[in-house]
């Protein structure tokens, strides 16, 4: 899994900054030859995991977002830089939450020791 590109934000956690988000993965879920409902799930993924992190809040109020091409797919990476998220992920609504990531993704990572990271993965060639 070699990576070709990285793309970095830090993007501030208010609901009026997600659509920024959003628009960088499609453009670059695009560029590097998904379909049309491929991006859009790689944007509502996206949302969800961002919506999280504004709902629970982090102390420093922003949150890194590495977009990587990979060969084989795009890898999404957030990143809260302290351990002021309190359960990220963790209650029932938030199962839920991740349950539908995980069927738009083919793979998602959750990191809570250390910063808050988060990596979903999206490879070419792969229909939900």
């Amino acid at each position: 899994m070699n990576i070709m590109d990285t793309i970095s934000m830090l993007i501030p956690l208010k609901a009026e900054y997600v659509s920024i988000a959003r628009l960088t993965v499609s453009g670059i879920a695009s560029r590097m030859g998904f379909d049309i409902d491929t991006i859009e799930d790689i944007k509502v993924a996206l949302s969800e995991v961002l919506g999280k992190f504004i709902e629970k809040k982090s102390m420093t109020e922003r949150v890194n977002v590495d977009f990587q091409c990979l060969e084989d797919g795009i890898s999404i990476k957030f990143k809260a830089p302290d351990q002021s998220i309190p359960g990220l992920f963790d209650n029932d609504t938030d199962k839920f939450a991740l349950a539908i990531i995980g069927s738009l993704m083919d793979g998602i990572e959750i990191q809570k020791q250390g910063d808050n990271t988060i990596t979903m993965v999206k490879k070419l060639g792969k229909a939900v």
